[in-house]
């Protein structure tokens, strides 16, 4: 599958044409990651050696583990490995996904123990955990719900309390009819001319 590049005519020039490279280990990993997936979204299939995924699961340790800063002696060339690249971007989408799954388990679990709070003797533990169970978005027991009702009222209704509210505005309850003359001929045609 080739990858279509296309410029930006539009893009200014930047003030300075110093090096854009980022300079700590996050930033870098972040635009090899985006370039990576990138090419694995387009097709690409890049082979990974035993060294290249050492290479990706420590760089991947300096990136999650922030107490952690070691990061290996040879990240600018490991980063511009595309087979690295490719195994830690798969090990990020990876932890993405573990990510998400730890925080389904996470709510199982304190809705467990919820549950489980229901049932001890003291009265006031056993109302907050119904209420906090009531709370729960699938629940939707105790939370607060606007109500918007709109009504309709036909156009001869809204012109008349208009109309009504003008006269208020004005001071005065009559109607008074003033003559006006068209212009249309002096003008020309207000309505645009269709090809």
């Amino acid at each position: 599958m080739p990858l279509h590049v296309q410029p930006q005519a539009g893009v200014p020039l930047p003030d300075d044409f110093e090096s854009e490279e980022p300079r700590v280990l996050s930033s870098k990993a972040k635009v090899a990651i985006k370039t990576g997936k990138v090419l694995l979204d387009a097709g690409a299939q890049i082979p990974v050696s035993t060294q290249e995924k050492d290479e990706a699961v420590k760089m991947f340790t300096a990136i999650t583990d922030p107490e952690n800063n070691a990061a290996p002696s040879n990240t600018n060339t490991a980063l511009q490995n595309p087979a690295t690249v490719a195994y830690l971007t798969g090990l990020i989408r990876e932890y993405d996904h573990q990510v998400v799954d730890d925080a389904v388990q996470l709510r199982r679990f304190v809705t467990n123990k919820l549950i489980e709070e229901t049932t001890k003797e003291n009265a006031t533990n056993r109302i907050k955990a119904l209420e906090l169970l009531g709370k729960i978005s699938d629940v939707g027991l105790f939370t607060e719900k606007t109500e918007i009702t709109v009504k309709n009222a036909p156009i001869e209704d809204l012109e008349a309390q208009i109309r009504s509210k003008i006269l208020k505005i004005l001071g005065t309850s009559k109607v008074i009819d003033a003559s006006f003359t068209v212009i249309e001929k002096e003008m020309g045609s207000l309505t645009p001319e269709r090809d």
